[in-house]
């Protein structure tokens, strides 16, 4: 049999997440691109944002939970340490948010593309997402004890490579400088604050089994929070449309140019576009982790250089694929079967696992009976007591491992 060298890794479809992601910032750039409405008011935009947002409270309802689910749930705890993990969630949030729009604020757009914040990666160099993934990576590591391996290092230095190339053929190096050293120094700072900010969730998902319905709510709730805020400025300002402040000329300058059918329209697409998004990314932070995200800030950032960039573009083409390809192998989704560069794959250390406790030849009395350790999650299994009388002979125990997830 000839041997492949690319096969695919662990073959799940909670993999599909990301892609969806991907379509719906996709989808985002392009209605913030291409809706016809004349002015943008950045108050409704962040209220119907926070709608969306807070609708994945339902999800419960939508989605039918098993009993680990349940389990997990009261395992969560309540009372003053959840207020102080909800509490620090909530300052998180709002540095997170803040990092996003002070970019924007910078380059004088805020006001016309307030809901660009979905994935601000669009704009600017492909080095950005580069950034993006080494944080990533290494918060993990101090975070959650992820463990990463030869491949990893491969393809994340191949992925930054190439990003590199792309930027020097877009000629974006040269428009680092355009806004000044202060925007770049502001960019990764913004980079750090969304791997923070990702990872503390995943924290709390995984580690505290907080319900990935409340974390998302609750982040609504300061969304809406902040936008009844601004929106009583705003009513209380005396010049109105003749403010010198340009969210509060904007908002009422809204209601006069834009007609009521494009107002209902563009709010009606924000919080179904919010809530599909918020939806699939607490996901895949909560069924996979936040490096997923990468898919759909690079093939989003893809889509936005094929429209607006020149001719050079074209040449690009190959090395967008190549990238993907690189992060393909970065998440394990596809494996490179040679020089040993699968052997610390999700997919092979399972296996090994399986061989290691059936024995060699599969035919252990133990294994083939079902006795043994049963797994349940990453964090706890059934343990099998051969010799404890019946009523003992299951006991759950917590993992040794599972504070050491590995990547």
């Amino acid at each position: 049999m000839v041997k492949k060298f690319i096969i695919f890794g662990e073959v799940n479809k909670k993999y599909l997440l990301p892609f969806l992601l991907a379509i719906v910032q996709i989808v985002n750039e392009m209605v913030n691109r291409y809706y016809p409405e004349e002015k943008k008011n950045t108050i409704l935009d962040i209220y119907f944002t926070s709608f969306g947002i807070m609708t994945i409270i339902f999800m419960p309802k939508i989605l039918k939970f098993d009993t680990n689910e349940t389990i997990k749930e009261k395992m969560s705890g309540s009372g003053k340490r959840k207020c102080l993990y909800y509490s620090a969630l909530i300052f998180l949030f709002i540095i997170y948010s803040a990092m996003k729009s002070i970019p924007q604020y910078m380059r004088g757009t805020f006001s016309e593309k307030s809901a660009e914040v979905s994935n601000p990666f669009t704009k600017g160099a492909f080095i950005n997402i580069g950034i993006e993934m080494v944080f990533l990576t290494t918060v993990s590591i101090f975070l959650l004890k992820y463990k990463y391996f030869r491949h990893h290092v491969v393809s994340m230095i191949l992925f930054i490579i190439l990003g590199n190339i792309c930027d020097y053929v877009l000629h974006y190096y040269s428009h680092m400088f355009d806004y000044g050293p202060l925007m770049i120094v502001i960019q990764i700072i913004s980079i750090f604050t969304d791997v923070i900010y990702y990872y503390y969730e995943k924290y709390l998902l995984e580690k505290l089994y907080y319900p990935y319905w409340e974390v998302s709510f609750l982040n609504g709730i300061t969304l809406f929070t902040f936008a009844t805020m601004l929106f009583i400025y705003v009513i209380t300002n005396k010049d109105k449309e003749n403010s010198t402040v340009a969210i509060v000329q904007d908002f009422y300058l809204y209601f006069q140019k834009v007609s009521p059918g494009i107002i209902i329209g563009k709010q009606l697409l924000v919080y179904i576009i919010y809530f599909i998004n918020n939806s699939l990314t607490i996901l895949i932070i909560y069924y996979l982790n936040p490096n997923f995200n990468l898919i759909g800030f690079h093939l989003s950032k893809i889509v936005q250089v094929l429209i607006d960039e020149n001719n050079e573009k074209f040449y690009c083409i190959i090395i967008f694929i190549l990238q993907l390809f690189c992060l393909m192998i970065y998440l394990e989704i596809i494996e490179l079967n040679f020089c040993d560069l699968n052997k610390n794959t999700k997919r092979k250390i399972n296996l090994r696992g399986i061989d290691d406790l059936s024995g060699d030849t599969g035919s252990d009395s133990n294994s083939a009976l079902g006795i043994g350790n049963i797994d349940i999650d990453q964090n706890y299994y059934i343990e099998s007591l051969e010799n404890d009388p019946i009523e003992k002979s299951l006991e759950m125990s917590r993992s040794e491992t599972s504070s050491k997830s590995s990547i």
